[in-house]
């Protein structure tokens, strides 16, 4: 046997002595992760295509009206200026779309990856994690929630057929973000609490797809076809957050018009506060292998 070259040295156990940054750095490295991975960044492009078609979706309805106020002489393109209720009504569709895809990719691929245990080993906490991952997807379906009304906004005040004034332009941008984000936390709520409680994607989305459009129709063949109370409208889960956004500019949905607001403000925060608690006990039970 020749003889080898290889040296060992013994330098002992060393101390790490590099910056120690905490809960809070963990946490904001967790968000920007999954926000990467929501929209395809840095991977392949097959992963983009579902954010893309989303987005486009949920822009398509902004561009068209701004577009027909552009073309349209003055007074025929305020006839046709859409309110910004109306607006969240047309996009739902792509947030109902969006959640369903991007919220089982980023919950249930971490438990399936052993992704999770490795959060546990670090400084993050299972609510630590929670509070991440609901950062992340309201970030993320904030892009179909808040960016198409600020741009319809925005084409409305260059054409000359936006609110009246500075403070009346700054009211309704403080409204889009209300409204925007408060829809983003609803479905993130929600599209949450399934992914908890399944551990396999395609089913996980199927059933918020589900969820949604079945809770639309029940409710409103109850309250049309067997003519029960009109509250009970309330619970088309789709027509819920897009009722409360609309009434933040005192334009009822006309889907659920006919509701108290305060019915559709309990429904829009009781099935938020369901979906948090299945999320939190959920992510309690999770057992961590080593």
């Amino acid at each position: 046997m020749s003889d080898s070259n290889a040296e060992i040295f013994d330098r002992g156990y060393r101390v790490y002595d590099g910056p120690r940054t905490g809960v809070s750095t963990a946490r904001r490295s967790v968000v920007a992760v999954s926000v990467q991975r929501a929209l395809g960044l840095r991977r392949k492009f097959r992963f983009k295509i579902v954010p893309i078609i989303t987005i486009f979706v949920a822009f398509a309805p902004a561009l068209v009206f701004v577009g027909l106020a552009v073309v349209l002489p003055g007074e025929l393109a305020e006839g046709l200026v859409v309110d910004f209720g109306g607006l969240f009504g047309l996009t739902s569709i792509a947030v109902i779309l969006f959640t369903a895809f991007v919220t089982p990719e980023l919950m249930i691929n971490d438990r399936r990856s052993g992704m999770f245990g490795l959060y546990m080993a670090s400084p993050l906490g299972r609510t630590h994690y929670i509070v991440a991952k609901l950062r992340a997807l309201v970030t993320v379906i904030s892009t179909v929630t808040l960016l198409p009304p600020v741009f319809l906004l925005v084409g409305y005040v260059i054409v000359g057929v936006g609110p009246d004034g500075f403070a009346n332009t700054v009211a309704d941008l403080l409204r889009i973000l209300v409204a925007g984000l408060s829809i983003a936390l609803f479905f993130s709520l929600i599209g949450m609490a399934v992914a908890t409680v399944t551990n396999r994607v395609g089913v996980a989305s199927a059933v918020i797809i589900m969820m949604f459009l079945a809770s639309a129709f029940v409710a409103t063949a109850l309250v049309e076809a067997a003519n029960a109370p009109n509250w009970v409208g309330a619970f088309a889960l789709p027509a819920v957050p897009v009722d409360v956004a609309a009434r933040i500019f005192d334009e009822p949905f006309n889907q659920i018009s006919d509701v108290s607001g305060l019915v559709t403000v309990a429904v829009f925060v009781g099935v938020m506060a369901l979906s948090a608690a299945v999320v939190w006990v959920g992510h309690q039970r999770i057992e961590v292998t080593k």
